[in-house]
């Protein structure tokens, strides 16, 4: 009876640990998403929504968004939507967290291309080569300093990731936007060989990876020649000066 007894208060304390920490765990995922991913890309990145059961581990995420560089006509470069995740529930203890899959389904991206040198993808790179290092020394620094927030300062370990179904609005110039598929991005094993990063370095990896492959899918498409078109765009603002500055004399006529 005893024993039974003890059982019994061990379910208890288990069903309301499974009660509380669950909406606060979602809470600090929600957060660390958003500061980290924002502080990485140097636009706004928000996650929407996140359920994970902790009786087995498997959880959705509802959409990730990341804002647009300034200067570009839509609000953000991509949306991740329909996120499966599976969780090594025991490592939610730890120092590191174990995530043994990662599923992303028909993510949109916006590909846009302003000229011959920039586009949105290659200005979102740049922030998180320049910010990743920034932020690694801060998450350092916050650990010196024992911080609070210890959900932060945890290492990650992915097994798997996979995004499927793709799609690119690539926007060249002033054409409308056309379509191309995303080709499949898997990713295995991320941070195992470190036994665990940091959530700047994962973040940035798996951005870095799905910018790059982006990038590369509009370039090797079939949409249109890029460089004629952002020569002609360029073409056309040279132009343009050229004949504002022939209309007040100065080339002549």
């Amino acid at each position: 009876m005893k024993k039974r007894y003890i059982f019994l208060s061990i379910l208890v304390v288990i069903i309301a640990g499974v009660y509380f920490f669950a909406p606060s765990l979602e809470s600090i995922v929600q957060k660390i998403v958003h500061k980290y991913g924002s502080e990485i890309t140097g636009t706004d990145v928000n996650l929407k929504g996140f359920k994970l059961g902790l009786a087995n581990g498997e959880g959705n995420i509802s959409e990730i968004t990341v804002g647009n560089p300034k200067d570009y006509s839509a609000k953000n470069i991509f949306e991740l939507g329909n996120i499966y995740v599976k969780v090594d529930i025991k490592s939610l203890t730890s120092d590191t967290i174990i995530i043994e899959d990662i599923e992303v389904s028909k993510p949109i991206i916006n590909y846009e291309m302003l000229s011959l040198t920039r586009n949105n993808i290659s200005d979102i790179q740049e922030n998180i080569k320049k910010n990743t290092a920034k932020t690694s020394t801060s998450e350092k620094k916050t650990e010196e300093a024992k911080s609070e927030d210890t959900a932060a300062s945890k290492k990650v370990v992915i097994k798997k990731l996979s995004i499927k179904d793709g799609e690119i609005n690539a926007i060249v110039g002033k054409e409308e936007a056309v379509s191309v598929k995303l080709p499949t991005i898997t990713m295995t094993n991320i941070g195992e060989d470190k036994k665990g990063e940091s959530i700047t370095t994962t973040i940035s990896k798996i951005l870095g990876k799905i910018l790059s492959s982006a990038s590369s899918a509009v370039v090797n498409s079939k949409i249109s020649d890029l460089k004629g078109v952002a020569e002609k765009n360029l073409e056309d603002i040279t132009g343009g000066v050229k004949d504002r500055i022939k209309s007040i004399g100065i080339f002549g006529k």
